[in-house]
């Protein structure tokens, strides 16, 4: 099967070496020329813009930083519209602003392309091997011509409604890691300023009503080992936490714990934490309370 990708950062080169290890015939474009000359060895066409991928390509995945990105690769001067047929697919695997998606379907519809948004959620272990979360949103025919080279990117795969609607489950799950992570390592900096001891606490609180995925996973992990190995930045996060709270926003609702939830994590962004992993939130709660969560 033919599929072009759009975008060889650290989720899409993954997905990208993924399908290429299936088997899949993968052309690819990306800014970075360093980026194409190393998936060109692993076998894979490069093309010079998306126009000219998207004439070879029925099916083009967008991996990318941003949702205005998203819109100049795919509306703009030899973007995706240009080169695609009557019939193509965009998938958009971005994190992106559903209102922005939603443009940019309209826009395609009047040509005869479909579009989906499937943001993931796993990291980069899960996108090499496969085996992400996918949250589809679309016309649900389009989501099932789309089945097979999603279920070979993802293990779980949802379609969560129409279009924009895999974009705005995404921020609003991040949303939601955002806040168990901090009020997590909040709970955690308060009993060990009081002489408890973290893991202990971990302990109890993952047998009782208190328990998350992070304190289960992320916090035994990353934060009591200290590893914070970079997998999804806070700059990451704070860019989804921002969506989410464009959400709310354009619904009418105050959302005044997701407010305040962004504002730690962007404060935390702003004092030099940006290029750490999201776990290192930790960190900056860490020193506003002047202790170490670890064993």
């Amino acid at each position: 099967m033919k599929v072009g990708l759009i975008g060889l950062g650290n989720l899409g080169s993954r997905i990208g070496r993924n399908l290429l290890n299936k088997g899949y015939k993968l052309s690819v474009y990306d800014l970075d020329p360093a980026l194409l000359e190393s998936f060109a060895k692993l076998g894979a066409y490069t093309c010079g813009s998306p126009a000219d991928l998207a004439k070879h390509n029925n099916f083009v995945i967008t991996v990318l930083p941003s949702a205005e990105i998203v819109r100049s690769v795919a509306l703009g001067q030899n973007g995706l519209l240009s080169g695609f047929s009557e019939g193509s697919t965009l998938i958009d695997m971005t994190s992106s602003v559903p209102a922005v998606t939603k443009e940019i379907g309209t826009e395609l519809l009047k040509y005869g392309i479909q579009m989906m948004d499937a943001p993931v959620s796993g990291g980069v272990k899960k996108a090499e091997e496969g085996t992400l979360a996918i949250m589809a949103g679309g016309d649900k025919a389009v989501f099932l011509d789309c089945y097979p080279l999603l279920s070979d990117i993802g293990a779980i795969i949802t379609h969560v409604g129409d279009l924009g609607s895999g974009h705005t489950i995404k921020a609003l799950n991040n949303m939601l890691c955002a806040t168990t992570l901090a009020a997590t390592a909040e709970v955690l900096a308060i009993g060990t300023k009081l002489g408890l001891n973290p893991e202990i606490m971990l302990d109890v609180i993952n047998t009782s009503s208190g328990r998350s995925h992070s304190s289960e996973i992320k916090f035994p992990q990353q934060v009591l080992t200290r590893k914070f190995e970079v997998g999804f930045t806070i700059d990451l996060m704070c860019k989804d936490l921002s969506i989410a709270a464009g959400i709310a926003e354009n619904a009418g609702f105050a959302a005044v714990i997701s407010n305040t939830v962004n504002q730690l994590w962007q404060d935390a962004k702003e004092k030099g934490g940006g290029c750490l992993d999201h776990t290192a939130i930790s960190l900056y709660i860490e020193e506003m309370a002047g202790v170490e969560i670890k064993v």
